[in-house]
C-alpha cells in the first residue's frame, strides 16, 4: 500500500508540474516548436540547426530554443504519464478491495493515455484555443482523480474512519458550489489566453487596453466570476474554522492556504490589467486555478469522509 501511496503522490505532483511546464511553453510561443506529433521535425530529438532538418521541413520554421523548450514538455509529459501508468498499476495489485481508489487511478491511467493522444490534436489544429482548453480540462480532470486517489489511500491507514465532529454543512455545499465554478473560470481563463494570443499574432502592436475590448463580454464575466469566487471561499473558511480547535489540521493549513490562493488570484488578475498581460503572470494565475481547485478537493473530501467512509 505506501508504494502505491507513494506513486499516486508523486504522480500528483508531477501533473501540476506539467500544467505549469505546459503554461510557459504557451506562453514562450514554442507550442508549435515542434510542428509534428510525436517526433520533432521528423526526429524522436529534435535538429541542432536547420542545416539537419529531414527533407521536407521548411527551415523557416525552426527554432533551435522553442523547438527544445517543446521537446523538453513532451518529455516531461512521457515521464508523468508513465508515472501515473505505475499508479494504476499499483492500484490494480494492491486496491482491489477499495474499487473507488482503484477505478479513480485506473481512470487516471486512461486519461493520461488520451491526453497523450489528444497532444497531437492540439499540434496540428495549431494551437486552437478550444483545443488548448479541453487539453487544460483533461489535465484537471487527472490530477483530481490522483488527488481523490491519494488522500482516500492514506485515510485507509486513520486510526478512526468518522472524525469526532461533524463541519457544517453549509461549507459541504458551498465546495460543491466552488469546484465547478472554479472549473468554469480556469476554462475561461485558457480561452482569454488563447485569444489574447491569436490577437497579437495578428496585431503585434495592440495595445492591452485593446485587446481587452476585442475580447468582448468573456473578461467582465471573468472577472465577475472571480470576485463571487472569493467572496464564496470566506464564507466557507469562515465556516470550516469558527470550529476551531476541533478543525483537524489538514482542513486549517488548506483553509488558509485556499484564502492565500484566492487573494492572489485576485491580485494577479489585477496586475495582468494593469501591467498591459505579462506572460508570466499568465501562466501563474493560470497556474494558481488548478492549485485552487485541487485543495477545494483536499477540503471536501476531509470534511466528507466521516460521511463516506474510505472505500
Amino acid at each position: 500500500m505506501k508504494l502505491f501511496q507513494r506513486f499516486a503522490f508523486i504522480s500528483t505532483l508531477a501533473t501540476y508540474l506539467l500544467i505549469f511546464i505546459g503554461g510557459l511553453v504557451r506562453v514562450s510561443g514554442a507550442g508549435l516548436g515542434c510542428p509534428d506529433w510525436p517526433k520533432c521535425f521528423g526526429s524522436w530529438i529534435p535538429p541542432l540547426s536547420a542545416s539537419d532538418l529531414p527533407a521536407g521541413f521548411d527551415a523557416s520554421e525552426f527554432n533551435f530554443t522553442l523547438a527544445w523548450i517543446e521537446y523538453i514538455n513532451r518529455l516531461a509529459g512521457m515521464l508523468t504519464g508513465i508515472l501515473i501508468a505505475i499508479t494504476a498499476v499499483l492500484a490494480i495489485i494492491h486496491m482491489r478491495r477499495h474499487p473507488k481508489i482503484l477505478w479513480a487511478s485506473i481512470a487516471a491511467g486512461i486519461l493520461v493515455a488520451f491526453q497523450g493522444w489528444y497532444g497531437s490534436i492540439v499540434v496540428a489544429t495549431k494551437l486552437k484555443p478550444e483545443t488548448v482548453s479541453i487539453h487544460m480540462l483533461l489535465a484537471i480532470l487527472i490530477v483530481s482523480l490522483l488527488i481523490y486517489a491519494t488522500q482516500r489511500s492514506f485515510y485507509l491507514q486513520a486510526e478512526q474512519k468518522k472524525p469526532p465532529f461533524t463541519y457544517p454543512p453549509l461549507a459541504r455545499k458551498l465546495i460543491l458550489l466552488l469546484w465547478p465554478l472554479s472549473f468554469t473560470q480556469l476554462l475561461l481563463g485558457t480561452q482569454i489566453r488563447g485569444s489574447i494570443e491569436i490577437l497579437l499574432d495578428r496585431y503585434p502592436l495592440l495595445s492591452g487596453d485593446r485587446i481587452f475590448e476585442r475580447l468582448g463580454w468573456t473578461v467582465p464575466l471573468h472577472t465577475m466570476l472571480g470576485v463571487a469566487t472569493a467572496g464564496l471561499t470566506v464564507i466557507t473558511i469562515y465556516l470550516l474554522l469558527k470550529i476551531g480547535r476541533h478543525a483537524s489540521e489538514l482542513v486549517r493549513r488548506s483553509s488558509w492556504l485556499l484564502v492565500a490562493i484566492a487573494l492572489l488570484q485576485i491580485l494577479a488578475g489585477i496586475l495582468i490589467v494593469a501591467l498591459d498581460i505579462p506572460p508570466v503572470g499568465q501562466v501563474f494565475h493560470l497556474w494558481g486555478a488548478s492549485l485552487f481547485m485541487g485543495i477545494l478537493l483536499i477540503l471536501y473530501l476531509e470534511i466528507s469522509r466521516g460521511e463516506a467512509g474510505h472505500g
